[in-house]
């Protein structure tokens, strides 16, 4: 029998027989403390939250580490993305967010972040995902003023489908002002995350980043662990390489969202300090608001009725001291999983019986929270194919991250406030974009941007189309077309869209009508708004097999296309009396399903 560890397991004595000891910290450099939790790094997961200016820090951030690759990357194609100094509380100065190896979103290209410095303080400007341009390095960023914060919208009740998520509305730009549109219920694909419309905050305005799919956490490359390093070590010469990978399912466990800096955090965060300073356990922030990796993974624990509720109990256990909480740091995590040894007696509340192997197993398992960067495959949980890096790899890598870096150089030219008194009117910038060059392929391999190689294996898969906003060549503004233009219009078999503003698909080479129902803004009658709605391809297809995109499950909101089956009838819950219903992502009973469907993208080690 498997066990969990909700708040009910309240006692556990230890004894027996040793495991094997660990001694991982002899991987670590001189001078550099592994953390067992600190920031997630933003090219690897950023929070969609309302956008808001970053606090100011009474200091300024050391000059950037030099970086190079690990000797072990994710087999396909990925890219070496660099790290950056970020502020820790705790300690009231700067720790490193080790790079990160990413598989690149569908048609995306990331646009460093950087630190600017306000007067004898500094402030972190946040990266984000971009479009990738099409035909030259050029790319536009239009800066928008400040959007209104969300309206009251009315409880979005229980998911029309078991595979259904709701997507939620979002403002956009029509023209002079902001309109307000809607949300609605979206089909969930395998091994993809939506990631809606939102905003991101610069000292110009803020950045629109239209939705679109990224992979889910398994897929989407290693999370290295944050360090802090001693300044007396950084001389010329001293460059630093990550050495050990935040375990993916420590990731969801023990996630956190910080709106008023835009990151996500994994790791020790819990109790009343950490909420003033506005950390909030994903598992409690959803309750109320709309996370992307915390609603997937609902979807992929679907067959665990009770696993929402469990991580609810643990979060809240472990805030009132009554679960114990995770390591901090390596050190105390080699300390405690060390000291646990076999399971022979166990004493619980509510007559609850777990297997003793199972709890040793899983004790060890929640106390580690990082793996050496040598067992990247089993940190991964299997997940995907690890391969060697060769040397001048590496380097091509650290090399290419550099030049993303230098992006970030353009921004903090660009990227000034607006004189006092200027018009609240939306600014257009160009930024050169250097092309993104996955490790080990030939730049001319990259540049066709045809099919990427899935996850540990040699077959091509098809990515799910992104939105026709993409399709605008090199810009971050969202695609626009009339609100209701469509109305009466329906998904063609091919899984093309009929909607305004024709684009081809990212990531095909051969041109394919990527057009996407015109989403209505659900506000104000004849405003435009954009054309971003979820579309997609199932993963673990057949290569060369396109499916259509995803349909809404339950009514769109005004103006949406109502979308057709392939028998021709509408899907569940667009049938008539039943109305469009918007409003935030409440804590839903996880959805049921059949034993067949749980093999789909479920990465999950053993409890």
């Amino acid at each position: 029998m498997r066990a969990s560890f909700p708040k009910w397991l309240a006692i556990v004595v230890v004894f027996g027989l040793s495991i094997p000891r660990i001694a991982w910290s002899q991987d670590v450099p001189r001078g550099v403390e592994v953390m067992a939790r600190g920031p997630i790094h933003e090219a690897f997961a950023t929070p969609t939250t309302e956008p808001a200016a970053s606090m100011l820090i009474p200091k300024q951030p050391p000059r950037g580490l030099e970086e190079m690759p690990p000797e072990q990357k994710p087999d396909g194609d990925v890219v070496w993305v660099s790290g950056y100094w970020a502020w820790d509380d705790d300690r009231k100065d700067f720790l490193w967010v080790s790079g990160i190896w990413r598989t690149l979103p569908p048609g995306k290209q990331w646009v460093a972040g950087y630190w600017r410095q306000a007067g004898d303080q500094s402030q972190w400007v946040g990266g984000y995902w971009a479009n990738v341009a099409q035909e030259t390095a050029d790319q536009e960023v239009t800066y928008y003023p400040a959007p209104p914060p969300p309206p009251t919208t009315a409880p979005i009740g229980e998911p029309p489908a078991p595979d259904s998520f709701y997507v939620p509305g979002s403002w956009v730009w029509a023209g002079e002002r902001y309109a307000w549109r809607s949300g609605y219920w979206a089909r969930v694909q395998p091994g993809y995350v939506w990631v809606p419309g939102h905003y991101r905050w610069t000292p110009s305005g803020y950045i629109y980043i239209a939705g679109y799919w990224d992979y889910a956490i398994a897929q989407r490359g290693v999370l290295f662990a944050p360090v802090v390093v001693d300044p007396a070590v950084v001389s010329v010469g001293f460059v630093y390489t990550p050495t050990f990978v935040v375990r993916d399912r420590i990731i969801i466990d023990s996630l956190f969202i910080r709106p008023s800096v835009g990151f996500y955090y994994f790791g020790d965060y819990y109790g009343p300090a950490y909420r003033e300073w506005g950390f909030t356990s994903a598992v409690v922030y959803t309750r109320g608001g709309y996370d992307p990796l915390f609603t997937y993974a609902r979807w992929e624990y679907r067959d665990e009725p009770r696993w929402a509720s469990v991580q609810l109990e643990i979060s809240l256990g472990r805030s009132a001291g009554t679960v114990a909480c995770p390591p901090r740091t390596l050190v105390q995590q080699n300390t405690i999983v060390n000291n646990v040894t076999n399971v022979t007696n166990v004493t619980n509340v509510n007559n609850t019986n777990i297997n003793n192997t199972s709890i040793n197993k899983s004790t060890v398992n929640n106390n580690t929270v990082l793996m050496p960067a040598t067992q990247m495959a089993e940190a991964k949980s299997g997940a995907v194919k690890v391969v060697s890096v060769p040397p001048a790899a590496r380097a091509q890598a650290a090399q290419q991250a550099k030049a993303v870096q230098q992006v970030a150089a353009q921004r903090q030219q660009l990227e000034v406030a607006a004189p006092a008194g200027a018009a609240a009117k939306p600014r257009v910038s160009t930024l050169k974009m250097p092309q993104a060059q996955p490790v080990g392929k030939p730049a001319s391999a990259a540049a066709s941007t045809g099919s990427h190689t899935g996850a540990g294996t040699n077959s091509s898969v098809s990515h799910p189309a992104t939105s026709a906003a993409a399709g605008a060549a090199g810009h971050s503004t969202p695609s626009t077309g009339t609100a209701g233009n469509a109305t009466g219009s329906h998904i063609t078999p091919n899984g093309n869209h009929p909607a305004n503003g024709a684009g081809t698909i990212p990531g095909t080479t051969n041109p394919t009508n990527a057009n996407h129902p015109t989403t209505g803004t659900g506000a104000v009658s004849g405003a435009t708004s954009t054309t971003n709605g979820p579309g997609g391809a199932r993963s673990g297809t057949s290569p060369g097999t396109t499916l259509s995109h995803p349909t809404t499950v339950g009514p769109p909101p005004s103006g949406h296309p109502v979308p057709t089956t392939p028998g021709g009838k509408p899907p569940l819950g667009t049938g008539p009396g039943q109305t469009g219903r918007s409003g935030p992502n409440l804590l839903n009973k996880p959805p049921m399903h059949s034993s067949q469907d749980k093999k789909d993208s479920k990465q999950k080690s053993d409890k």
